[in-house]
C-alpha cells in the first residue's frame, strides 16, 4: 500500500480497487456479498475503512498464498463481458475478474494480471481467437492458463480449431451459466 492510502482512515472503492489491483466492480461486489465491509456515506457512496481493508487483504492473499482465482474475459461486446464480470463476482469466495476488449488488450493483460482461466471470445474484430489463444499459450509462464472459448457462431469445425491450439472447452452464446460454473470450479 502506498503511503498516501496510510494518511487516509477511508478509502474510496476506486482506491481500494487501485491498490488491491482489481476493477472497482469487483470491489463493488466484495461490498455488496459482505467480503469487504463498508460504510455509506449519506450521500450514497460507499467508503471502506484503512484498517477493514488491510484486514481482508491478509485474508485475501495471506504469504504463501496465491490468493483469489483470477478470470480475465476477452470479449469485444462491452455490455456481455459486463454482465459475466458481474455474474463471477457474485460467488462466495473472493474472485478477482478483469476484462479485455480486444486481442491487443488481452495479450497486456495476460502479463500484468496473470489470469488463472480467460474466458475468451471466437470472434473479434482485427484477430480471431484462435489466434489469441495460440499466442496466449506462447507466452513464457502462461502455457497452464486454462482457457474456455465462447461464440455466438461455435460450428464443429471452429470448436476442433479452438481445440486444436489449446482451448480446454466450447461454449456457445448465450452461455448456460451453470455449466460454465462448473466448468471453472466455481460456487454460488
Amino acid at each position: 500500500m502506498t503511503e498516501d492510502y496510510k494518511k487516509k482512515p477511508y478509502l474510496t472503492p476506486n482506491e481500494v480497487a487501485q491498490w488491491m489491483m482489481v476493477s472497482p466492480i469487483t470491489v463493488r461486489s466484495w461490498a455488496q456479498r459482505g467480503l469487504l465491509q463498508a460504510e455509506v456515506t449519506p450521500g450514497g457512496h460507499r467508503r471502506f475503512r484503512l484498517e477493514e481493508v488491510e484486514r481482508f487483504a491478509r485474508q485475501w492473499n495471506p504469504a504463501g498464498n496465491k490468493g483469489p482465482q483470477r478470470i480475465l474475459i476477452v470479449d469485444d461486446n462491452k455490455a456481455f463481458a459486463g454482465f459475466l464480470m458481474e455474474l463471477l463476482g457474485e460467488g462466495e469466495q473472493p474472485m478477482v475478474v478483469e476484462a479485455a476488449y480486444d486481442g491487443f488488450d488481452a495479450g497486456r493483460k495476460v502479463h500484468t494480471f496473470s489470469p488463472d482461466i480467460v474466458l475468451l471470445d471466437l470472434m473479434m474484430p482485427g484477430i480471431k481467437g484462435t489466434e489469441v489463444c495460440r499466442q496466449i499459450k506462447e507466452i513464457p509462464g502462461q502455457a497452464n492458463v486454462r482457457i474456455i472459448a465462447m461464440s455466438g457462431y461455435l460450428s464443429p469445425e471452429n470448436e476442433a480449431e479452438l481445440l486444436s491450439v489449446g482451448v480446454e472447452c466450447c461454449f456457445s452464446k448465450p452461455i448456460d451459466t451453470a455449466r460454465l460454473f462448473q466448468v471453472i470450479g466455481f460456487n454460488i
